[in-house]
C-alpha cells in the first residue's frame, strides 16, 4: 500500500507534495459543482473533471505547487465546459438545418428528382458500348484523360474519342430528360 502511495505522490518543485487519491477525493466534488455552474447535466460535469485529472496525472511534473494545481483545474474546467457549450450548440443549430430542410416538401422533391436524374443518366451511361462506358465513368470520377488513358492501356487521343462518342449517344437519349425533370419538378413543387 505504502508502494502505491509513493507512485500516486506528486512532489512540486516548491517541496510540496500531494497524494493523488487524497487530492482526487477532497477536490472531485469541488470540481465537479464548478463545472455545474456551466453545465447542468451531472454526468458530463463529471466526465470533464475526470479528463482534467487525467491531463493534469499526465502534466505533473510541470507544475510547481499546489496552487498552480488548483488554478489548472479551475481554467481546466472552465475551458472544457465552454467548449462543450459551444459544441452542443453547434450541434444544435446543425440539428435545427437539417430538420427545417428535411421537413421542407421543396427539398424532398429536390432530392426526389436529383436521385431520378442521376439514376436515368447512369442506366443510359451502363448501356453504351463497353469502352464508352469505361471512359464516362472515370471521366466521371474526376480523372483526366491521361490517368483514363493509363488505366485502360489506350491512347489518349482514344480516350477523347470514345468522350465524344458516348456524350452524342447520351444527349440522344437525354434529350427528353430535361423537360421530364421540368415538367416533374413543377407537378412536385
Amino acid at each position: 500500500m505504502a508502494d502505491l502511495q509513493e507512485k500516486t505522490r506528486v512532489v512540486f518543485s516548491d517541496g510540496d507534495e500531494i497524494i493523488l487519491k487524497d487530492f482526487f477525493y477532497t477536490n472531485y466534488p469541488v470540481f465537479s459543482s464548478f463545472a455545474a455552474k456551466y453545465i447542468s447535466d451531472s454526468v458530463i460535469c463529471e466526465d470533464i473533471v475526470q479528463d482534467i485529472f487525467i491531463k493534469f496525472w499526465e502534466n505533473r511534473k510541470t507544475f510547481f505547487n499546489i496552487y498552480s494545481v488548483k488554478a489548472f483545474f479551475y481554467k481546466s474546467i472552465r475551458n472544457s465546459c465552454l467548449d462543450y457549450i459551444k459544441h452542443e450548440k453547434v450541434k444544435d443549430k446543425y440539428i435545427q438545418y437539417n430538420i427545417h430542410h428535411e421537413n421542407s416538401p421543396q427539398s424532398f422533391w429536390e432530392e426526389v428528382i436529383r436521385k431520378e436524374a442521376h439514376s436515368i443518366v447512369y442506366r443510359e451511361i451502363n448501356k453504351l458500348p463497353e469502352m464508352g462506358k469505361n471512359v464516362l465513368l472515370l471521366a466521371l470520377e474526376e480523372k483526366s484523360n491521361e490517368e483514363i488513358a493509363q488505366e485502360l492501356g489506350i491512347a489518349v487521343n482514344t480516350v477523347k474519342t470514345h468522350k465524344s462518342r458516348a456524350y452524342q449517344l447520351l444527349r440522344k437519349k437525354l434529350s427528353g430528360l430535361v423537360l421530364y425533370l421540368i415538367l416533374l419538378n413543377e407537378k412536385c413543387l
